[in-house]
């Protein structure tokens, strides 16, 4: 008892100071947690004090002793920033420039040792370099964080479905075992042999017999969702207690479709490769909440980069902060992400924390987002999923995959809210004015479903 209080007090300090972490102290505290869940079925009071915003005044004097601590590293080490004279006016950072150059980016006091990198739909791949104390740091306090705040616990089998080329998947990965977790790696594979893993007994020893925990991202679970629906599946196929959904836009109706088809309550969240460890989780009120322990989170105006008023329209700036990255040093770095700014202070259960709308994606068109394209055509069940569209010259395009009066008129009926000139049905993606890259796209070759060799070919 006496070691786990100083290991939460080393924990606590770091936080506190911005200095770094001693990591067999941090995975020790994740032992500790483990142990008293397995032995009490809860982490013991005060634990979660580990991953609860504090004061605002104290949050307030943190923020700004890590920012500068943060700014200090990266102008005397990182090649992109040493042109910078004063810490007192930092430039956004745009995102081509890390993509154009990611080596610039690199502290010149790194030891490099996982290059990770994002999956490019919205152009090139950009490339993170990450050292083997971030990795390791991070992976702990996921291994946290999936205790204390998700309540996985050792019987429950978790089961990742997104691009091994991203920090999640690594560090996922490395998390989950701690927990005392069983990890299962499906990647994304063709939709149907994903539900057959899922609706399949794993049979091992202390583990419930099917998978408990499904992570994947929001347009894989839409192609999921379209499988289990067309192949006749039953929630009762599955144990799925709970699903992950991040990286791209969840909105409300493939939510309760997905917990239709799967049984299962979906949670959305926000992280991306980039900025981690920095992430959110949208709560029941449908806020996005950013902690600030991590990283300074920034709502900015799309067009003047100055900060956006109440019920604003803006994107995400993040800097994550030198305690947790060492290697790849991003200051107010603009993600791309829109979100709108709350037009008060939430009341919500987890108010404490800062929060903005919940992700709206990308600019499609002025002040169209992508939530606002995926709200409208999401809530038509008669269109295939993932959702595919373009726009072009103010005319919405949407795969639909047939041809329908009927669904174009209901979908023109209820587009009046958006900025769009008039819809038009399509049957295939290549019938799109331009590309509509979705990350279920990302799909690996199996055997699993695939189509018979022709007789005489081996």
């Amino acid at each position: 008892m006496f070691g786990t209080a100083v290991r939460q007090l080393g924990y606590a300090w770091s936080m506190m100071s911005g200095r770094r972490f001693r990591i067999r102290d941090v995975r020790a505290l994740v032992d500790d947690t483990r142990a008293t869940m397995e032995a009490f079925g809860s982490p013991g009071e005060g634990s979660d004090d580990m991953l609860a915003a504090t004061d605002p005044e104290i949050q307030e004097d943190l923020t700004k002793r890590r920012m500068r601590r943060t700014i200090k590293h990266a102008m005397a080490e990182v090649p992109y920033y040493r042109r910078l004279r004063d810490p007192d006016d930092i430039p956004p950072t745009p995102k081509l420039a890390l993509r154009g150059m990611p080596s610039a980016f690199v502290s010149d006091l790194a030891r490099p040792a996982v290059l990770a990198h994002t999956t490019g739909t919205t152009g090139s791949p950009t490339l993170v370099w990450f050292s083997a104390y971030e990795i390791e740091l991070m992976s702990s306090i996921s291994a946290l964080g999936l205790m204390l705040a998700g309540g996985l616990r050792s019987d429950h089998l978790w089961a990742n479905a997104i691009s091994s080329r991203s920090i999640a998947q690594i560090l996922v990965e490395r998390a989950v075992p701690m927990t005392g977790a069983g990890f299962v790696h499906l990647g994304m594979v063709d939709p149907r042999a994903t539900l057959d893993r899922l609706a399949t007994p794993l049979h091992v020893p202390g583990k419930q017999p099917l998978i408990t925990h499904l992570n994947l991202t929001a347009s894989y679970l839409g192609a999921l969702v379209q499988e289990a629906e067309r192949g006749g599946w039953s929630p009762r196929d599955f144990g799925l207690a709970e699903v992950y959904s991040g990286g791209e836009v969840l909105t409300d109706a493939l939510r309760v479709r997905a917990e239709q088809a799967l049984g299962a309550k979906v949670f959305d969240g926000y992280s991306m490769t980039e900025v981690a460890p920095v992430a959110g989780r949208v709560c029941d009120d449908g806020h996005l909440h950013l902690p600030p322990d991590q990283g300074l989170v920034e709502v900015l105006d799309p067009v003047t980069m100055e900060p956006a008023g109440p019920d604003a329209l803006g994107v995400l700036v993040i800097t994550p902060y030198s305690t947790f990255r060492d290697t790849t040093l991003l200051l107010r770095y603009v993600t791309g992400d829109m979100v709108r700014t709350l037009p008060e202070p939430p009341t919500c259960a987890m108010a404490a924390i800062p929060a903005t709308s919940r992700l709206l994606g990308r600019s499609v068109d002025g002040e169209v987002t992508t939530r606002d394209v995926l709200d409208l055509l999401q809530a038509e069940p008669a269109l295939p999923l993932p959702t595919r569209f373009a726009i072009e010259d103010g005319i919405l395009h949407v795969v639909s995959g047939k041809d329908d009066p009927a669904l174009l008129g209901r979908l023109e009926e209820r587009a009046g809210a958006l900025a769009i000139r008039g819809i038009r049905l399509v049957e295939t993606p290549d019938e799109l004015p331009a590309p509509c890259q979705v990350r279920a796209d990302l799909i690996e070759h199996s055997f699993e479903h695939a189509a018979p060799l022709p007789i005489g070919v081996r």
